[in-house]
């Protein structure tokens, strides 16, 4: 709100000085030409007055003689002679041909006197001093008035900078994910009608939010029941060999792996999701886990590197073994022989790298990876197992946790999977739940 306070104060004061400026051009214009017809009066007149009053005097005595004249003039008249001073050739040409020089740091006036080698010096001009004054005055005045237009320019957005940052605090709210967040403006607010849209947003997607989430659950739950019967019957039939009984029994535990991922994405797909995070021994986690992988997967070879066996802070346990088993899953699911699991320090996050020996993923497919149901080429449909939610949970994962989750070509040959988080925020969140309790 700062900056636009900012640009409406620079706009208002720029607008002001050049308005200020062009007056006072045309100010100067008109003041210079009376000026200029003044002087010449003046010039003319001086040099009437010393010829009728000094007619006998020879013109080498005239300030001698000026010298004893009251004529009640605020400056001084004397007479010097043409090349006393040094004003170069233009004004010497100029001042020779009869035109009156001004010597601005003198604030005085020259004049030849015709048919002479002499000069009228009119000054030094107490009028033309104090104009010089008034000009920096005049400069000093424009941007003291300028800089006083702030005070109306705040006293007119202070109200409309609090209902901004009011309805700021809201929108940051909302999207954070406290969907009961409302923000009510004073009628008399420019922003009300704003504010009431905001409201009218917020409403609109929290009910969507809402009623997402009960279709969700309302499938999932409808859906359930006729597959417990399904699998109840099937066991219960005799017309079915043993081969088709199986075929059937994975088909329809895939058919509740895929309820069950969607209703994990719809808990994760929102703006807002809690952590229940606690402080783990995450290396000895991992270690455990992979030798457990390395048991059930005899046939593959799984890596572990843990370089560094330092504090990786609070974790959700729950969320990220879902994170690891979708990993290792998707690449179990598309290797050959290897597999490598990586955990480490990357400045103040944690990543946890899975790696394959499979086909890997074009550069220009990786981003789409992470979308929900993406199948990319023929070697990773369904065939080979999945139901194309499970990196696109990982994903939403990585928003929770305000890490990231990226993929790159791996040194096995395959695709890298790379999720990173931020320890030290979390564990810092962690440390300050526990106090206020």
């Amino acid at each position: 709100m700062r900056k636009l306070f900012i640009q409406f104060f620079l706009l208002l004061f720029v607008c002001f000085m050049v308005m200020a400026m062009l007056v006072g051009l045309v100010y100067k214009v008109t003041a210079e030409r009376a000026g200029r017809q003044s002087l010449d009066d003046l010039m003319k007149s001086s040099l009437s007055l010393m010829r009728s009053e000094l007619r006998e005097i020879p013109l080498k005595d005239w300030n001698k003689t000026i010298a004893t004249l009251d004529l009640n003039l605020s400056f001084q008249l004397h007479i010097e002679p043409l090349d006393k001073r040094d004003l170069g050739n233009r004004l010497n040409k100029r001042l020779r041909a009869g035109e009156i020089i001004a010597l601005d740091d003198e604030y005085t006036f020259l004049q030849r006197i015709p048919r002479s080698h002499y000069v009228l010096a009119v000054g030094p001009v107490p009028y033309l001093f104090y104009l010089h004054q008034m000009r920096l005055l005049d400069l000093a005045l424009l941007i003291l008035i300028g800089l006083s237009l702030a005070l109306p320019v705040f006293l007119w957005m202070r109200p409309h900078w609090k209902d901004l940052l009011k309805l700021e605090n809201a929108a940051q709210r909302l999207g954070s994910g406290h969907l009961d967040e409302r923000t009510h403006f004073d009628p008399t607010s420019s922003l009300s009608r704003l504010g009431v849209a905001f409201n009218q947003m917020a409403d609109n997607i929290s009910t969507l939010i809402v009623s997402k989430k009960l279709l969700i659950d309302g499938i999932a739950h409808e859906l359930r029941t006729p597959l417990v019967r399904l699998r109840y019957r099937l066991a219960m039939s005799d017309n079915l060999t043993e081969s088709e009984q199986l075929a059937l029994n994975r088909d329809i535990g895939q058919l509740e792996a895929l309820i069950d991922e969607l209703l994990t994405y719809a808990r994760l797909d929102r703006p807002q999701v809690s952590l229940n995070l606690e402080p783990i021994d995450l290396p000895a986690w991992l270690t455990a886990k992979v030798m457990d992988m390395r048991l059930i997967h005899s046939e593959r070879v799984i890596e572990l590197d843990i370089p560094h066996c330092g504090d990786f802070g609070a974790v959700d346990l729950r969320l990220m073994e879902r994170v690891l088993d979708n990993l290792v899953n998707n690449a179990l699911r598309y290797s050959t022989q290897r597999l490598r699991i990586g955990l480490w320090f990357d400045g103040d996050n944690a990543c946890l790298q899975v790696e394959d020996d499979g086909p890997g993923i074009p550069l220009e497919e990786r981003a789409r990876v992470f979308e929900p149901f993406v199948r990319l080429d023929p070697s990773r449909d369904r065939a080979t197992g999945g139901c194309g939610l499970g990196l696109a949970i990982v994903h939403s994962i990585a928003l929770a946790y305000q890490g990231s989750i990226s993929v790159d070509a791996s040194s096995l040959g395959g695709a890298s999977f790379r999720f990173c988080w931020p320890v030290k925020d979390l564990y810092s969140l962690t440390i300050d739940q526990d106090d206020s309790k």
